[in-house]
């Protein structure tokens, strides 16, 4: 066989095998659409038999997480998870939404950009943000709107102070879940926030509860921390805490030494993947999660 006939087979087998791959690639992509279009199909009808225009209604922060935790469980492959998540979380907000309107207040008083980037992975493009020069306009602002969600950022100056007291109370704003919820190295968006909620009208039970305290003697570390619990943000004598649900607060409070005890939030624990420097209070390892590597 001539050379010149060796190079154009070659050539030919290359052509038709990427042929069969765009179309492999063509079908995947039909079939992601068909199973887009069956999920909106599927809220259509939650929204006729529930009925979830009501503020708070349509939030879902266990079953949010529960699904994030599956989501690592049986991904593989190259495609990074950070993009997976995102791509989820687009999914999850577009179709919250058809249950229950809603736009996004973002604190920007500290790390401006990062916390626009953290709205945008956790809740995509079709979203409006409202940006808000702290924290206690963020709060106001779900406050004021009834239907909001926010976005409140960890790392607070002090001049902040105790913002986290103005949550948990009747019928007000609270913290629903942390963000990012998958701690994993090199991921974008990763700046440490917590999304804010109105009520939610049906809560799933969380694994950790958040506390506003008042600290009245000593230093309450060691008694929270050997309750499992850990200390998020202080303002003077002003403490936000994460206790497992559940945790005695009132006999706590008495061996720690607080008082002024008022429920703020409640979050599920995050995924921690590899070694990220995550918290193992507010983040369990992927082994410890139920979940496969």
């Amino acid at each position: 066989m001539a050379p010149t006939e060796t190079k154009l087979s070659a050539a030919e087998a290359d052509a038709a095998t990427l042929a069969r791959l765009r179309q492999t690639i063509d079908e995947l992509d039909a079939e992601m659409h068909r199973s887009l279009i069956e999920r909106g199909k599927a809220i259509g009808t939650l929204i006729k038999v529930k009925g979830t225009s009501r503020p708070g209604a349509a939030f879902r922060p266990g079953r949010e997480a529960d699904m994030m935790r599956r989501l690592v469980a049986r991904h593989e492959g190259a495609l990074p998870l950070w993009t997976v998540e995102h791509i989820w979380r687009e999914i999850i907000t577009t179709f919250t939404r058809m249950q229950a309107s809603f736009d996004v207040a973002v604190d920007q008083g500290v790390a401006r950009d990062a916390m626009r980037d953290s709205a945008r992975f956790l809740f995509g493009f079709t979203v409006a943000l409202h940006g808000q020069p702290d924290a206690s306009a963020t709060i106001n602002h779900i406050r004021e709107s009834g239907t909001d969600l926010g976005l409140v950022s960890l790392d607070q100056p002090a001049e902040a102070g105790a913002w986290w007291r103005a949550l948990g109370r009747s019928t007000g704003p609270r913290i629903m879940a942390l963000s990012p919820y998958i701690r994993i190295a090199g991921r974008p968006a990763d700046h440490a926030s917590f999304v804010i909620a109105p009520e939610l009208a049906d809560p799933t039970p969380p694994d950790l509860e958040l506390f506003a305290v008042s600290t009245i003697s000593g230093d309450p570390r060691p008694a929270i921390a050997a309750a499992g619990g850990a200390v998020l943000a202080e303002a003077g004598k002003e403490i936000l805490i994460a206790l497992p649900q559940g945790t005695a607060v009132a006999a706590l409070a008495a061996r720690a030494g607080f008082e002024d005890v008022a429920q703020v939030g409640a979050v599920s624990r995050g995924i921690a993947i590899g070694e990220t420097g995550a918290d193992p209070v507010l983040y369990q390892r992927l082994d410890e999660a139920g979940v496969a590597p």
